[in-house]
């Protein structure tokens, strides 16, 4: 099912604008000089007009007759005067163009900072928050936290910026200016600034809400597409093609529909705001002819100031709409800076990998993942160094919990887990998990060599303990049959290779790291009989002499288990090897005759019982 994409308003607007400019509190210098900048260049966009009236009031003075009496003779031209107006003016101009360029320069260089130092704090909160966290968030929405909405702040607020320190000094500036050149001009000017304020917000809020539609089926139309085309096999399988198409067009007819209405709408903004133009042209013309005393300089001064007086107005509807987007943008963004983060280990913690032996007990543990569901209910477990140790069990007895507690992904709220007798919670958490190997049910795998998919598991390994932890493996005839051997390049999560042959480059990855204690989740899960052989002897080379817990649903993979211990609802309900379970007759015969000699357990419980 599609997922919406977070969109909407701010909860804390106030709380995240200003967090969002103390983020920017480093760099306050730079941005001082970005309002300088933007500062002379609006001044001089105010000034312009003045000295443009002025030097058009003086046009007439500039000719002279040479002679009077003469009325052919050629008139003399104060060529001084007009390069010194006209000079003036076009230094101006290149004054402020220089000085609009400066500001974006810097303005982008300090969100630049600004997006790459977000980057690593989203990165380095990411590696401290636990496994809880990503076990109830969204992976793609986390995705679009650090990537989408950094780049949202990051693209809008160097125009906002820009826009609201130009759009003041415009504003201020520009309504002194006119007072300064003819009161009763300026007042025509204001009185179409109430129609152009009403104008552009009435059109404005009705455009936003048709673009805040479009924005959220946007979302649902890209997760639809995205899980169409990675589930393609299914939707085949299924014969779902109509429906889907049907989504897909459901979902497309409202995102047509609502960016018509957005461009519909937004279009009468221009006409709109040139029709107020040419009023307040025409009310300033005919207002300038009235007035004795007024001349063609003034008129031509107010006519460029009605103009340059309303860039604000239209900027802002524009202006509203993406200060909103960018202040919801980061304050996701700062939710997932401040999501509570794992324990921090404790400064004397124990960062001493070789002294690790692999025992480990579980004393009277009590877990769950949620407070009114119970899920572990004093556990205990006793495992010696080297022995292998077998959890079965229905899919949510608790068997993956154990693994996720004792790597520390989750911690236990009652009891003590411990390894070599001491608690795991003071080991260094890179020390505890760097002592443990997995290997999971899903084979996960990089785009890259398989000599650095092998490696991944100890960065500090030769080629010569790759070389070996693959030959342990059961590896490395098939590496040998690759084109380019260990530098042969895997697809993203190993596509171009078979599932069994991913199992076993994980296997091998997992013997480089030399663990203490090895944990295989589910390995041969969703392999061919053949297959799972040849990755039980890859296991049994890398349980040799280690602790090892070994989760199951097989459970042929386990019959020479030193111990099994059997999990239902959180609860560890038999204990023993498997000829001594068998012999009980109880909850993992059930699991066994049900799997191998196909009775159900479930009819063998209503025999018993009548």
């Amino acid at each position: 099912m599609a997922r919406r994409m977070a969109t909407g308003k701010p909860k804390n607007m106030k709380g995240t604008f200003l967090r969002l400019f103390g983020d920017f509190k480093p760099q306050r210098v730079a941005l001082i000089f970005v309002f300088f900048f933007c500062l002379v260049s609006s001044l001089v966009s105010v000034i312009a007009p003045i000295l443009l009236g002025g030097a058009l009031n003086n046009l007439p003075a500039l000719f002279s007759i040479q002679d009077t009496t003469d009325k052919t003779a050629p008139a003399i031209v104060d060529w001084g005067f007009v390069y010194r107006s006209f000079g003036t003016l076009l230094g101006l101009y290149s004054l402020s163009a220089l000085c609009s360029w400066a500001s974006t320069w810097i303005v982008e260089k300090v969100i630049a900072v600004w997006v790459y130092q977000q980057r690593g704090k989203l990165k380095a909160k990411l590696d401290r928050l636990p496994l809880s966290y990503f076990d109830t968030n969204q992976s793609g929405e986390i995705l679009s936290r650090c990537t989408n909405d950094v780049d949202n702040v990051g693209r809008n607020f160097a125009s906002v910026y820009r826009s609201l320190c130009s759009g003041v000094v415009v504003m201020v500036g520009g309504i002194i200016a006119m007072f300064v050149v003819n009161w009763a001009l300026s007042l025509v000017v204001l009185a179409t600034f109430p129609f152009t304020l009403i104008v552009v917000v009435f059109i404005a809020k009705r455009s936003r809400k048709q673009f805040k539609i479009y924005r959220q089926h946007y979302g649902v139309l890209e997760s639809h597409i995205e899980e169409d085309y990675s589930g393609q096999k299914v939707v085949k399988l299924f014969g779902q093609e109509e429906r889907s198409l049907k989504t897909f067009d459901e979902v497309n007819e409202i995102m047509t529909s609502a960016d018509r209405k957005s461009q519909w709408i937004s279009g009468f903004i221009y006409p709109v705001m040139r029709f107020v133009y040419n009023f307040g042209f025409v009310a300033v013309s005919v207002v300038a002819g009235l007035i004795d005393g007024s001349n063609f300089g003034d008129l031509v001064a107010f006519i460029l100031f009605l103009n340059i007086l309303q860039q604000p107005f239209q900027q802002l509807g524009q202006m509203a709409a993406i200060i909103q987007s960018m202040m919801a943008a980061a304050e996701r963004t700062y939710i997932l800076l401040d999501t509570q983060e794992q324990t921090p280990d404790k400064e004397d913690s124990i960062k001493d990998l070789e002294s690790i032996q692999g025992a480990v007990d579980f004393n009277h543990v009590y877990f769950s993942y949620v407070p009114e569901k119970s899920l572990i209910e004093d556990m205990d477990i006793h495992v010696k160094p080297g022995e292998m140790i077998a959890l079965v069990g229905p899919t949510g007895a608790g068997k993956t919990t154990i693994v996720n507690l004792l790597m520390r992904f989750y911690e236990v709220q009652q009891g003590e887990i411990l390894l070599d007798g001491i608690d795991v919670r003071d080991y260094e958490r890179s020390t505890l998990r760097r002592s443990i190997g997995m290997v999971l049910q899903d084979a996960w795998l990089f785009n890259g060599s398989i000599m650095e998919n092998i490696r991944y598991g100890n960065q500090d390994a030769t080629d010569e303990d790759v070389f070996e932890a693959a030959k342990a493996a059961h590896l490395d005839h098939f590496i040998s049959t690759l084109p380019g051997g260990y530098d042969f390049e895997l697809a993203e999560d190993g596509t171009n290779v078979s599932q069994g042959q991913r199992q076993l480059i994980t296997i091998a990855r997992a013997i480089v790291s030399k663990p203490k204690i090895m944990i295989l989740d589910e390995a041969t899960s969703s392999v061919d009989t053949r297959t799972e052989k040849a990755i039980q002897d890859a296991m049994e080379t890398v349980m040799a002499g280690r602790t090892s817990f070994v989760i199951a649903h097989r459970l042929s993979t386990i019959k020479n288990a030193k111990l099994i211990l059997v999990m239902n609802k959180g609860k560890l309900v038999e204990m023993g090897t498997h000829d001594e379970l068998l012999r009980k007759n109880g909850f993992y015969a059930d699991l066994y005759n049900a799997q191998f000699l196909g009775n159900n357990p479930m009819e063998k419980k209503t025999e018993t019982n009548s």
